[in-house]
């Protein structure tokens, strides 16, 4: 059963997401004039509340954002450890259960999906999954599939999928505070991670359909952003996920250093400085339909 209480705080709107096996979190949503809403997924290992900067900057340009707080994170009342443990299909069902808060609580809202690194790759999965939502905003994002990445970062992903996946089964979760990677993650987490590093495929997130059929059908406004100096989602790795949506109306813009005040433009420096080039034309635009 999916639940909210509302009341507030200096975030915005602060909502209590259940998801169907009683998982909770909070929903940090700033509504808009414009009734636009993105659903904002953020990277692994990284809270809601370090997109409050990228929030306020939504907000003034008119645009609102519902920040999602992944389990095992921040607010949410799971923590990874040994015997706790999860995968990208739970993930799936907690966002499933935020966006039906945020109709709930936001009838009017023209509702979109987007997310920064896993999280903008899990957001592509939650629209194939719920094709009524307007589109799909990705931020600094890629396939982590080990092909797409350059030659000489081949080997070197593929010694760290094998690493991160005998870290996760001997410790029982993914002590990711302790490699400089993410949180502390569920081991299935990492090992649905790792399947879609080797194999390219999604299918394995939500079994009882074919995800990656699904996202070549889709036809929704995509606004793609990519950052020059994102060791993370080389333009390569960013290409290939554009790529799993052959059918979405692309809005692409390669951002540089020059783009930002701090003059600096890879994975996570845009969150400080989020504010003048976002582009919310792209989602702005007159609705379609």
């Amino acid at each position: 059963m999916i639940a909210s209480s509302a009341c507030r705080d200096d975030a915005g709107n602060l909502a209590r997401r259940v998801a169907p096996d009683g998982a909770a979190a909070e929903l940090l949503v700033h509504p808009a004039a414009s009734g636009d809403l993105i659903y904002w997924l953020p990277a692994l290992g990284v809270t809601a509340r370090h997109y409050a900067r990228f929030a306020e900057s939504m907000a003034a340009a008119g645009i609102g954002l519902a920040r999602h707080e992944w389990r095992g994170a921040g607010s949410s009342d799971q923590r990874a450890r040994r015997g706790v443990d999860w995968r990208y299909r739970d993930l799936l069902a907690d966002v499933a259960a935020g966006i039906t808060t945020l109709r709930a609580d936001h009838p009017e809202a023209r509702i979109w999906i987007g997310g920064h690194s896993l999280g903008a790759q899990l957001a592509a999965l939650v629209l194939a999954r719920d094709p009524a939502l307007a589109g799909l905003v990705i931020v600094a994002s890629g396939t982590p599939y080990w092909r797409s990445f350059p030659w000489w970062q081949q080997p070197i992903l593929l010694g760290v999928f094998a690493w991160f996946r005998l870290l996760a089964d001997a410790c029982g979760y993914f002590p990711g505070r302790r490699t400089a990677f993410a949180g502390n993650e569920a081991r299935s987490v990492i090992h649905d991670w790792i399947r879609s590093g080797l194999s390219g495929r999604y299918r394995h997130a939500w079994p009882e359909g074919d995800l990656d059929a699904d996202l070549k059908t889709l036809r929704h406004p995509l606004l793609a952003i990519h950052l020059r100096d994102d060791r993370f989602a080389p333009p390569s790795s960013f290409d290939a996920l554009v790529a799993r949506l052959p059918k979405a109306a692309v809005h692409r813009h390669d951002l540089v250093p020059a783009d930002f005040a701090s003059a600096v433009a890879n994975h996570f420096s845009w969150m400080k400085d989020p504010a003048q080039w976002f582009a919310v034309s792209a989602i702005s635009s007159p609705r379609n339909g």
